[in-house]
C-alpha cells in the first residue's frame, strides 16, 4: 500500500471508510511507519549492481600514510642498520600491489630545518633534521620501495631555508627514490596561529592578519623558482573551502605537479571547545558523500591543469584524534565508505594521518627487549580492507545511495572480478538481495567486524578473522569466508549490526 493511498483511505475514500475502519487503518498504518525494535530482522533491501563505473581507474597506492616528520624515529628507530620491519609491514599491507604513498610533514613541516652555513639557528625552529633522521627515513623508503611526500618549509618564506631541506632530503633519500616536495602546510592558518615566541614571550604570527590567498599563490611561486629541477606539491589546505581560490593558485603557480589538501570531517574537542562526538556524526551526509562532493572542483580544476588532486592528509578527526573515539570501529567503517567516493570523484590517492603516542596512532609501535611490537587502531582494517580490494585500474561501479545507517559499493577489478561492500552501522541486522551483473557461481563472504562493543570497539577487530601480527605486521590468522550460492540469479547476504561484509563473485 503506498502512502497516498493509505492516507485517502483513511479520508474515508476507499474499502476502510467508516470511523472504525479509519481508526483501525490508521493504526497499522502508524505501526507501519514506527522503527524496528532493536535487534529485529529488517526486511530484504534489493540491489542490482551493474556494470556501469564511475571515475577513472584506482591507481596504485591510493591508500597511504602521513606522519610528522619528528615521530620517523619513534617509528623505526635511530639505527637504520636495524629497521622497525614490524613498523614496515604493517604500511606494505596498505599497498599490496605497490606504489606506497608515505608523506613526511604536517605541523611539523614549518618547525623543521636543516642547518643553513652561516645562519644563525631561527627563532621557530622545534626540530632539526639531521643525517640519521635522513639515514633512518631512506631505509624506511627504500624498504617499502614508496613515494615519499616530505614537506618543506614555507611559513619561514626564506628561500635559503627551503633549499637546504631539499638539497638533504634530495642527497640522502631522493638518490634512491622519488620524492615530491610539498611547499607549506596549511598556510591559510598562518595568519592565525603562532609560528613562535619572541625574546619578550610574545607570540609572532606567521603571517600578518589579511594575509590573502593571492599571497599564498606569490609566495609559493616565488619559493619555487627556488627550487629548480624537482617534483613540487602544494599547498597543502587545511579543508575544501579554499576552492575559490584553487584555480588563482593553478594559474599562478606553474611548477605544480601534485595538488594537495587535507580533509577531515570532525573536529576534535582538542581544537573546538565544546564540541562532542558522537559515532553517527561519522555516517551523516556531510562525513561522507558531502565530504567527497567537497571536491569535486578540486579535481577537475587539477585535472584541467594537467596535475594530479591528492589528499595527503586525512583522517576521521582533527587535532590529533579524541581519545575513546579514535580508537574505535566507527572510523574504520567510515574510512571503508569514504575512499570509494573519493576514488569515484577522481581524487588520485590519501594520505591517512598516524602520529605514535596519541589519540591517532593509527600504527604504534615500540620497541621491547624482544625487538620492535606494532599495534593498530580498528581504522587500520578499514583501509586495509579497501587496498586490498582495489588493485591498480580497479573501476568504481555506481551504486543507489541506501539510507539508514545502510552503505553500499562495489568495484570491479582488471581480472574481472566483482567486490561488492556492505555496511551496516545500525542497530539492527540487515539482509540484502544482492544482483549482480555477469556473475556465475558462487560468491565468497568476508566480514569486517568487532568481536564486541559495536561500533564502539577499540579491540576485537578483524578483517575475515585475520589480525595484524604485533612482532611481523603480517596478517595472521586463518582466513576465514563464507560460500554464497545464488537462488534465482541473486545471492542472499545478512549483514550484522555495525560490521561489514565483503561480497565476492567471479565473471
Amino acid at each position: 500500500m503506498s502512502l497516498r493511498e493509505a492516507l485517502l483511505r483513511v479520508r474515508g475514500r476507499g474499502p476502510w471508510s467508516g470511523a472504525r475502519g479509519r481508526a483501525a487503518l490508521l493504526a497499522a498504518f502508524l505501526l507501519a511507519l514506527a522503527p524496528a525494535p532493536a535487534g529485529a530482522a529488517q526486511p530484504p533491501v534489493a540491489l542490482n549492481v551493474t556494470g556501469a563505473t564511475a571515475g577513472p581507474p584506482v591507481p596504485a597506492g591510493f591508500v597511504g600514510l602521513a606522519t610528522e616528520y619528528w615521530d620517523v624515529e619513534k617509528e623505526v628507530g635511530t639505527n637504520p642498520a636495524k629497521p622497525d620491519t614490524a613498523f614496515e609491514q604493517t604500511a606494505r599491507n596498505l599497498a599490496p600491489y605497490g606504489g606506497l604513498s608515505f608523506r613526511v610533514g604536517g605541523d611539523s613541516t614549518d618547525w623543521t630545518w636543516f642547518p643553513v652555513p652561516g645562519m644563525a639557528q631561527p627563532p621557530w625552529v622545534r626540530w632539526t633534521m639531521t643525517p640519521t633522521w635522513a639515514a633512518v627515513t631512506s631505509r624506511l623508503i627504500d624498504d617499502l620501495h614508496a613515494h615519499l611526500i616530505a614537506g618543506i618549509n614555507m611559513e619561514a618564506d626564506s628561500a635559503a631555508v627551503a633549499r637546504a631541506e631539499v638539497q638533504e632530503i634530495r642527497a640522502t633519500i631522493g638518490a634512491s627514490a622519488p620524492v615530491t616536495y610539498e611547499l607549506g602546510n596549511e598556510p591559510e592558518l598562518y595568519s592565525h596561529f603562532p609560528f613562535y615566541d619572541n625574546a619578550a614571550g610574545v607570540a609572532v604570527l606567521g603571517r600578518p592578519k589579511g594575509f590573502s590567498y593571492a599571497g599564498i599563490a606569490a609566495q609559493w611561486s616565488r619559493l619555487a623558482r627556488a627550487l629548480p629541477g624537482v617534483r613540487l606539491a602544494g599547498p597543502g589546505y587545511s579543508g575544501p573551502r579554499a576552492l575559490p581560490y584553487v584555480g588563482q593558485f593553478l594559474d599562478a603557480s606553474g611548477r605544480l605537479s601534485l595538488l594537495t589538501v587535507h580533509t577531515y570531517p570532525l573536529k576534535s574537542t582538542r581544537c573546538e571547545a565544546g564540541e562532542h562526538l558522537q559515532e553517527s556524526a561519522l555516517f551523516d551526509s556531510q562525513s561522507l558523500a558531502g565530504l567527497a562532493g567537497a571536491l569535486r572542483g578540486w579535481t577537475a580544476l587539477a585535472h584541467a591543469h594537467g596535475v594530479s588532486l591528492r589528499v595527503d592528509e586525512m583522517n576521521a578527526v582533527t587535532c590529533g584524534g579524541q581519545p575513546g573515539f579514535t580508537n574505535t570501529f566507527g572510523p574504520a567503517l567510515w574510512a571503508l565508505n569514504i575512499l570509494p567516493l573519493y576514488a569515484a570523484d577522481g581524487v588520485g590517492g590519501v594520505n591517512f594521518q598516524t602520529r605514535p603516542y596519541t589519540a591517532q596512532n593509527l600504527i604504534q609501535t615500540d620497541h621491547t627487549p624482544a625487538g620492535w611490537r606494532v599495534s593498530v587502531q580498528p581504522e587500520y582494517y578499514g583501509l586495509l580492507a579497501f587496498a586490498q580490494l582495489t588493485p591498480p585500474g580497479s573501476r568504481i561501479l555506481r551504486l543507489p545511495a541506501l539510507g539508514q545507517g545502510l552503505y553500499a559499493w562495489a568495484v570491479r577489478t582488471p581480472s574481472g572480478q566483482t567486490h561488492v561492500v556492505l555496511t551496516n552501522v545500525g542497530t539492527s541486522a540487515q539482509s540484502f538481495t544482492l544482483h549482480v551483473a555477469g556473475a556465475h557461481g558462487a560468491a565468497s563472504v568476508r566480514a569486517l567486524r568487532a568481536a564486541s562493543g559495536g561500533l564502539q570497539a577499540s579491540a576485537g577487530v578483524s578483517l575475515a578473522g585475520q589480525t595484524v601480527s604485533a612482532a611481523s605486521g603480517r596478517l595472521v590468522g586463518r582466513a576465514l569466508e563464507q560460500t554464497v550460492r545464488p537462488a534465482g540469479g541473486a545471492y542472499d547476504i545478512s549483514v550484522a549490526p555495525a560490521s561489514a561484509e565483503i561480497v565476492t563473485v567471479n565473471p
